[in-house]
């Protein structure tokens, strides 16, 4: 079986490692999943399976259990959405977004939103999109969002993003959150399932932030336009 022989930093980038295996370069990997695989030298891997672990880490890392109840959340979610006003219809269209199994392939670009908020008289016009995310037991008292959802939003200005952050318990708790065009986000890093992710934080304090009552009335504005 082949083995893991040499782990070295990258001195290009600090943030990820060189693999070897058999004596041989594999891949390059990043640092903050790989300590969370428990992979050491002599750890037996082959080249094949390490890319495919360091691909579909999150994947794996969070199982079919949590694609569930992501799938859980969409539905929350739109429900919420078309109880605003009848006129509204909202599709679930994000990559896997509507399956509660591991697709091992990626999306075209990362970030794109799961859900299309269109008018039930024009279902090709879409007026909103929609990513949605959360965690069934919130963690703290703000709201963590990838810089990718971010990054998605400000390089698709025209197709009006948002993201809906959900959560189950200790209370059910539904946020709406639209970036701010242009404006740079620090970053954190929290560790999830023993390995570091990095997360733009925001809470109810900030502009971006929208309670359910004033997405309501954002809505209200595009639909009234419409009319």
């Amino acid at each position: 079986m082949p083995r893991i022989t040499r782990i070295t930093p990258q001195a290009s980038n600090p943030d990820r490692v060189s693999v070897f295996i058999d004596g041989e370069f594999c891949t390059g990997i990043r640092a903050r999943t790989f300590q969370a695989m428990g992979l050491t030298v002599g750890s037996e891997i082959t080249c094949a399976q390490l890319k495919e672990n360091e691909s579909f880490f999150w994947k794996k890392a969070y199982g079919e259990d949590a694609w569930e109840k992501e799938k859980v959340r969409l539905n929350k979610i739109k429900d919420i959405i078309e109880s605003i006003d009848d006129r509204l219809q909202v599709k679930i269209v994000g990559f896997g977004a509507d399956s509660n199994k591991i697709i091992k392939e990626h999306a075209e670009e990362k970030g794109v939103p799961d859900l299309d908020v269109v008018l039930k008289s024009n279902p090709s016009e879409v007026i909103m999109k929609v990513e949605v995310t959360g965690t069934e037991v919130m963690r703290g008292e703000d709201y963590w969002v990838r810089p990718d959802k971010l990054e998605y939003s400000e390089n698709h200005p025209e197709q009006n993003v948002w993201t809906a952050l959900h959560y189950a318990k200790p209370n059910e708790l539904v946020r709406f959150l639209k970036h701010t065009e242009g404006k740079k986000y620090e970053t954190v890093t929290k560790e999830i399932k023993g390995a570091d992710e990095i997360y733009s934080v925001f809470n109810d304090g900030d502009d971006e932030v929208f309670d359910f009552d004033s997405f309501k009335e954002e809505v209200k504005k595009i639909l009234d336009k419409k009319d």
